[in-house]
């Protein structure tokens, strides 16, 4: 689906590419450098290539102070990264709209790392069939060139540090090697993504924005995304209560007890012999998540079927709010609740989709953001779009890919349409039913479904107002 191909020869203009990536077989000076540069291919109907520029940064630990170097992805559709086609902003020429963000899903082995491996459910797809933007992948803290670290699982504030800093660092690599962007931003990611996706929208809403980093968010897109830790982690503690994705459990409390530096032990949480075997299995970055899984139920019992009761997994009589001992336990999984006590800025438009049947993460983590950014935060339905749907959690996830296409595009269609200063012409009478309007009450020429007109007809995907009607551009 995504097979390394070996580079092809950089034409003249990617002589600085060229020079950066000798460079980098040099002791790292600068904060950050090219590692390495890989051709990948990604096939629905046909092959279409893309590139991946790995690279390295400066960041933080977990401990929010302590230096560390990690490493992301930048992934370029062909059309950008050979500069084959210039997108017209205003009166200038750029070789992308903007950047997005992508914040991976859960992930347990070195292999899928995003500058090891391309998913063909995220990156290829997205990459190849989306808008003109460059997309930015962090490995996060645990993988890639940290990969002999503790991961921090839905630690809010570490992940959102981390992956704002390989904005920051990716912002400085592409003007080095030539590269221009226009100003559209915008990110997204599915389960412990959109957890992760929703932890930068916080960071960026409540602490000052870095103006070579993250100055504004277009839009955020969180899928499936476990936003209220809090209630999640109480429901399972629920006696009887069955769970069918155990490594998530101990993925969770690896990130607790590592993110905030806790003093509990695995003991205190998992029984024998989980207690050292979970921390293996993680820290190993040797196993899948279903082979963790496979790994518990052999122990436990159960399936991913029926699931296995939360009691055999977890010290249930140990892991309680009541217990003074886990009381630190629990005050760092509200502290990585995502759903009260912030504000979202005026402007980032928001898009949260879950399926009802989401067996891993619970439905009620959507409908809790939900009533949150709605009724706690005032968004209105032009800032907060919801999708319910149907289907398992990862089979939920290919709707969720399509769905961030299509809005993405939507909005460098009016992103492009804006930086024109072109007028917005009241369309707020469905112009879709023109059987149902005075001819001559229609306006001619094309629009974005959101009322900007456009100066030429559009060449990007999507739905468009045409005339009057709606066209659909594949």
């Amino acid at each position: 689906m995504n097979p390394s191909e070996p580079i092809p020869p950089l034409k003249p203009a990617h002589l600085l590419l060229q020079l950066l990536l000798a460079a980098a077989s040099f002791p790292l000076q600068a904060q950050e450098a090219i590692v390495d540069t890989t051709r990948l291919t990604y096939t629905l109907f046909f092959p279409t290539p893309y590139y991946r520029v790995n690279y390295t940064y400066e960041s933080v630990a977990p401990d929010g102070t302590t230096p560390v170097t990690l490493s992301s992805a930048l992934f370029f559709p062909q059309r950008i990264f050979e500069r084959t086609k210039l997108v017209a902003i205003g009166s200038e020429d750029f070789n992308a709209s903007g950047l997005v963000l992508n914040n991976h899903y859960t992930i347990t082995t070195r292999d899928q790392a995003p500058t090891v491996t391309s998913s063909p459910q995220i990156e290829g797809p997205f990459v190849t069939l989306g808008p003109d933007v460059i997309t930015i992948s962090p490995d996060g803290y645990g993988f890639g060139i940290t990969a002999d670290k503790p991961q921090t699982y839905l630690m809010a504030d570490a992940t959102a540090r981390n992956n704002i800093d390989a904005v920051k660092a990716a912002r400085r690599l592409l003007k080095q090697m030539g590269y221009t962007c226009g100003n559209l931003f915008a990110q997204f990611g599915y389960s412990q993504g959109g957890h992760s996706t929703l932890a930068v929208q916080r960071y960026f809403d409540t602490h000052d924005p870095d103006p070579e980093a993250i100055t504004h968010i277009d839009y955020t897109l969180c899928g499936a995304g476990p936003y209220d830790l809090s209630a999640m982690m109480d429901s399972l503690l629920i006696p009887g209560a069955m769970y069918s994705y155990p490594c998530a459990l101990a993925l969770i409390a690896a990130g607790q007890i590592e993110g905030a530096s806790l003093d509990i032990s695995f003991s205190d949480i998992f029984p024998q012999p989980l207690d050292t075997k979970v921390i293996d299995w993680i820290d190993g970055k040797e196993l899948t998540a279903d082979a963790i899984n496979d790994s518990i139920f052999a122990i436990t019992g159960g399936d991913g079927k029926t699931g296995t009761l939360v009691s055999n997994i977890l010290r249930t009589d140990n892991l309680s709010r009541t217990n003074p001992q886990m009381v630190p336990f629990f005050q760092a999984v509200d502290d990585n609740s995502l759903v009260s006590e912030w504000q979202p800025n005026d402007k980032t438009r928001f898009f949260i989709y879950h399926s009802r049947n989401d067996e891993i993460v619970p439905y009620y983590n959507m409908e809790h953001l939900r009533d949150f950014l709605r009724d706690d935060c005032g968004l209105d339905s032009d800032r907060l779009e919801v999708e319910s749907t149907k289907g398992f959690h990862t089979e939920a996830a290919t709707n969720f890919v399509l769905n961030v296409i299509n809005k993405i595009a939507y909005l460098q269609t009016d992103y492009l349409a804006a930086a024109e200063d072109l007028p917005i012409i009241d369309l707020s009478n469905d112009p879709s039913n023109a059987s149902s309007h005075n001819h001559n009450s229609i306006p001619s020429g094309w629009f974005t479904l959101h009322g900007h007109r456009l100066p030429a007809a559009p060449t990007s995907p999507g739905l468009y107002l045409h005339n009057g009607r709606k066209v659909l551009i594949r």
